[in-house]
This record gives C-alpha cells, structure tokens and sequence, in this order.
C-alpha cells in the first residue's frame, strides 16, 4: 500500500510539472493550425509569419497557397510593378519572403524569363548618408527593413549608416513614426530590432526608446500611448514584442516587459486568430499576422537570425548524412506536416523534470 501511495505522489508531482511544460507550445499549436487551416498566404507579411511559426511555406505537404507572384510582382495595391521601382521597404519584405522559401533572391527567374538580382537593387537605392528610396512609403520603416533583409543576405554589409540615418528619425520623446512627423510603439518596436543588428553602436538611441516603451506601458501590460486615440490592440503589442525579442530575448521572457507578452496572448482565439482587441471574439486579418510573427520568434527565436541560417545553408548546402538503416516499425501515421520547431528547451525542460520526479519517488519511497 506505501508503494501505491508513494507511486501516485510521485506521478502527481510529475504531472504538476510537465503539463505546463507542455501548455507553452499550446499558443503555438494553435497559431500553426490556423494557418494550416486557412492555407491562404495574401502577401509578404503572411509568408514572414508563417515562416515565423516554424511552419515550411513551400513544403506540398502544407498546402499553402501563396497568392503573390515574384515573378511578376505586384505593389500593395494590386498594381503590377518592377523590382527596380519599389521602395526600399517592399523590396526587402520580397527578399526575405524569398529567402523563408528557399528562392535566391539574388538569382530571381521573372515572367520573362530573364534573371534578376534584388540584393544589388536594393543596395542600389541606399546613398553615401543612409537615405533609402522610399516612394510613398514610410522613410523610417523602408530604413528599418532594408536592415533586416541585409543582414540576411549580405551578413558583412556595414549597416552603420542606415543605423545613423534611422536614430536621426528619432523623436524627441523616443519613438519613431512616419517620415519624422509623429511617431508611435508599432514603428518603434521595429526599429529597435533593426538597431540591435548594429551591436552596441546605437544603444543610446534604444535606451531611450525603451524608456519610451515603459512610459506608454499600461498595467495589464499593453503599450497604448497617452493621444487619447489609441486603444490596446493585438497589432501594436505584435510590432513592439516582436521588436524587443529581435533587440533581447530577455526583456520579454524575463525582464521587464516579460507581461507585455501575456497580454498579447490574452487575445488569441481558440482557431489561432488574433481578436485585434479585447472586446471582440474574432479574428483580425492584419492582427492575426502581427501577433502571429511575435508568437513564432517568442517560441522559435529570431526571425533575422533564422534567415540569415537558412540563407546560408541555401548558398553552401552540406551534404547529407544517411543514418545507419535500423529494424524500426514505419507502420504509423505519415500523414505528417512539415513543422520546424524550436521546443529544444522544452524537451531538456520535461526530461529534467521526469528525472527530478525520479528522485522525489525514490526518497518518498524510502520514508515509507
């Protein structure tokens, strides 16, 4: 009977701390089984998501369906447009939704059938003191995202005077915003991230916008500014989370913004949508990819820095290693999704634990 008795507080105690182990990947799952559901990719921020999520956007066993063609590009108006025309900004979304495809974008096949390079028209469009193209976009952010998609494809291209042009942008209060004129955490929360690829160079400049961050930050954890407009909303809080994870993971999962994170999951849905505030039980097309992209750094890692692999891998693939054949029964379900996970953490976690349960039933066991 003492063996039962000890037996069952061992496995309770197990339990206790695994199930939480494993209820971290639940938002995940969840976010992954929207898009694996809804199949439709509608533009670059989609693929950047999915991608994001740990999910293979050119993998046929997802089924995705990508309604953008790189081949014969298009502007976000539906307006079909060149490579050589686009600003800054919707250039280096299509070079790393590119890359999170596994295309080169510096070997693009067009329509035509002729062969374009996209990494050189984007360097192309950037001048002697950091000023980018940016047509009728946005200056700060086309800034911003030309630093991502460099330091994807071009690792030793010296961002420094992109950094310097972007924290010339700065407002007097710490953020950024739209071409110098007002500012807010959306663009911030990117900015920071693109800073951060620059080292240490610009810490002043994300100090200061961090302080910002922690200004407009509510209890609950939502960063909403004081102009009497703004409400706390699931796109905002996936800019701003998703920046800081780019700039220090810690900040988010340990430091001070560690709530800014709950609170953004407190608006995910039971199908994997995003509701773009709390009053509201349904999906938001734009905030769903926002928040999404959060989520999938927070469980995955970096964004930049998985491109930047995969891109790597891409221009020096290593050859494949085959496994010694072992007697192993394949007679399960293969009916399985391509997924890329980053639950390594997880794993250790829960074979930790299942190891310290161990010990606690031993040492229960010897008491009785």
């Amino acid at each position: 009977m003492k063996k039962i008795v000890s037996l069952i507080i061992a496995l309770v105690v197990l339990g206790s701390i695994v199930v939480p182990v494993n209820g971290q990947t639940d938002a995940l799952l969840k976010a992954q089984n929207y898009w694996l559901n809804n199949k439709e990719l509608s533009g670059l921020d989609a693929i950047l998501t999915v991608e994001a999520l740990g999910l293979d956007v050119e993998d046929d066993k997802n089924g995705f369906i990508v309604n953008y063609d790189f081949a014969a590009p298009v502007n976000s108006y539906g307006e079909v447009i060149k490579y050589e025309d686009m600003d800054c900004g919707y250039l280096s979304k299509n070079i790393m939704a590119l890359v999170s495809m596994k295309i080169d974008p510096s070997k693009l096949l067009l329509s035509d059938g002729s062969i374009i390079n996209l990494i050189e028209i984007l360097k192309a469009k950037i001048d002697d003191d950091g000023n980018v193209f940016y047509g009728n976009g946005n200056l700060e952010s086309s800034i911003i995202y030309t630093m991502y998609a460099l330091s994807i494809v071009e690792p030793d291209y010296d961002l420094s005077k992109l950094g310097a042009k972007l924290t010339s942008l700065q407002l007097d209060d710490g953020c950024w915003g739209y071409n110098g004129a007002w500012g807010g955490p959306d663009v911030t929360g990117w900015a920071i991230g693109a800073l951060s690829l620059c080292g240490d160079n610009y810490q002043t400049s994300i100090d200061k916008a961090l302080t910002y961050f922690i200004s407009i930050q509510q209890d609950d954890g939502f960063f909403v500014p004081s102009d009497g407009w703004s409400v706390a909303n699931s796109n905002t809080q996936g800019c701003v989370v998703w920046g800081l994870l780019e700039y220090d993971v810690n900040s988010i999962k340990t430091g001070v913004f560690k709530n800014s994170y709950d609170s953004l999951m407190t608006l995910l849905l039971e199908d994997g949508a995003f509701a773009y505030q709390a009053d509201q039980d349904y999906g938001d097309n734009y905030a769903t990819i926002q928040a999404g992209l959060a989520l999938g750094v927070y469980e995955n890692g970096s964004l930049v820095l998985n491109l930047r692999s995969q891109y790597e891998e891409m221009l020096n693939p290593q050859p494949s290693i085959s496994a010694p054949e072992k007697n192993v029964d394949y007679s399960t379900d293969k009916t399985v999704l391509s997924v890329k996970t980053g639950d390594n953490e997880l794993i250790i976690t829960g074979m930790f634990m299942i190891i310290a349960s161990g010990g606690i039933y031993l040492t229960i066991k010897k008491v009785f």
